[in-house]
């Protein structure tokens, strides 16, 4: 009952995310092909048998399918005109060659195949700006906090207090922006230019390759550096019962000593104190602008590793430096734009990764991992869905760009090829380019799942 009530849950979140994204992919061509004269006769949501649809004054037939796992739209003109019964295909009128597809410049027929894919990059980027005004976006600033022992970032000489301005030459702002490159390069070598002080410097950086657990459950691995953003050691609060309430701390409080150890921020602190159950620590902490001394006990706890040992804990939440901020409708578009350019090379990156043997393919998902995950990120509230939304539009856009006939790149490519030569291919080169396409999609679709029955189900 339960595998299938999770199975009706994330079909039904599927189908939240896939079906607008799929309308504004083929909006993209209709409107465009509208635009330039071209009658669209079918606009369709899914494939199959039609459950239910109407027909516009301009004759398009809109209509939803009973499959819903993509759609179409069939325009006038792109095939040729058949015939009655037993009759060879006739030649158009005067009037049906000025709504024919087939009858179009060869640019505004590349306008029309293109339009989908941006459609869904537009509607990715708009997506993500409104999350931006509304919801904000997190900021932490590129500096770094700690540096683990005999991590890529300690070889390589970073250290606390650096400001990360750029990798590869490529601006950084954010500490997440460091994260996501950083986690999409394992075993890679970086180039960082930081700011030490008022001095810029560029050091080379090897990321260590890590393996991490995905919102989708399966293990990748990914790049690391071995770096945290500054956590000061200040309490937000304190826990009902624990040693810090027992010792008199208060939400507030900045914990600067322990023992005469000066604390930096919130690692020293889980340090000190995980290393020192049931001993008495005398903690200076700053409140109000004093300093004031106090005497906390960690109590207790065995460590989560099966063995005896115990390590301490004072019971506190710390705060952060990470912040939400809304920003401008100009600043909001700018930074969705420069994030769907970011998952782009980000993407192009993994497949090349992919192709090479650096990345495992198994990291491949298909309907099923996005159904798992569309529903998944429903749990985290309206703005995590709709962030994996624009995520699913950019890698549907940009699927659809690659040069595999039967996709819109392939079309683009014919087009291409047509613009040279100076006329279009043959048919029958067309139509074995076509096969040869569809088979390659195909054999991806069916590789994808079985990723996903494999690494996601069973």
């Amino acid at each position: 009952m339960d595998m299938f009530a999770n199975f009706s849950e994330a079909l039904f979140w599927f189908l939240v995310l896939l079906t607008p994204l799929v309308f504004v992919h083929e909006l993209g061509h209709f409107l465009i092909a509208r635009w330039n004269g071209v009658r669209v006769d079918v606009f369709s949501i899914g494939f199959g048998p039609e459950l239910f649809g109407w027909k516009d004054k301009t004759g398009t037939n809109w209509k939803v399918c009973a499959v819903p796992l993509g759609g179409y739209i069939k325009m006038f003109g792109e095939h040729a005109l058949e015939g009655g019964e037993d009759e060879a295909p006739r030649e158009m009128t005067e009037e049906e060659k000025k709504v024919s597809f087939d009858q179009k410049r060869l640019s505004q027929r590349a306008w029309i195949v293109l339009a989908g894919p941006a459609a869904n990059y537009i509607f990715a980027i708009v997506v993500m700006a409104c999350s931006f005004v509304f919801l904000g976006q997190s900021y932490t600033p590129p500096e770094i906090g700690t540096v683990t022992e005999n991590s890529a970032a300690a070889k390589a000489g970073l250290r606390p207090g650096d400001l990360i301005l750029s990798i590869d030459g490529a601006s950084v702002s954010r500490f997440e922006d460091i994260m996501v490159k950083v986690a999409m390069q394992p075993g890679e070598t970086l180039i960082l230019e930081i700011d030490r002080e008022g001095s810029l410097m560029t050091l080379p950086v090897t990321t260590d390759v890590i393996e991490a657990t995905m919102i989708d459950k399966t293990v990748q691995k990914v790049g690391d550096l071995g770096i945290r953003y500054p956590r000061p050691a200040l309490i937000q609060n304190v826990l009902d019962g624990s040693a810090a309430e027992e010792a008199g701390l208060l939400a507030g409080d900045l914990i600067v000593e322990i023992d005469g150890a000066p604390i930096g921020h919130f690692d020293q602190l889980y340090k000190t104190v995980a290393e020192s159950p049931g001993k008495a620590l005398s903690v200076t902490v700053m409140r109000d602008g004093q300093r004031v001394t106090l005497v906390a006990t960690p109590k207790r706890e065995p460590v989560k590793d099966g063995s005896s040992l115990e390590s301490g804990k004072l019971g506190v939440e710390v705060g952060s430096v990470t912040k939400v901020v809304k920003l401008g409708p100009v600043a909001a578009t700018g930074a969705a734009a420069k994030w769907a350019y970011e998952l782009t090379t980000g993407s192009l990156m993994a497949i090349g990764q992919m192709v090479v043997g650096k990345r495992d393919s198994s990291q491949m998902g298909g309907p099923i991992m996005i159904a798992q995950v569309s529903s998944q990120a429903a749990k985290l509230g309206l703005a995590g869905f709709i962030q994996f939304m624009a995520m699913i539009s950019v890698s549907l856009g940009l699927i659809n760009l690659f040069p595999v006939p039967v996709l819109d790149g392939g079309h683009l490519m014919f087009y291409g090829i047509e613009a040279v030569r100076g006329r279009p291919l043959g048919e029958r080169a067309q139509e074995y380019s076509f096969r040869i396409g569809l088979a390659l999609v195909l054999s991806l679709m069916i590789f994808v799942t079985v990723n996903d029955l494999l690494h996601r189900v069973l």
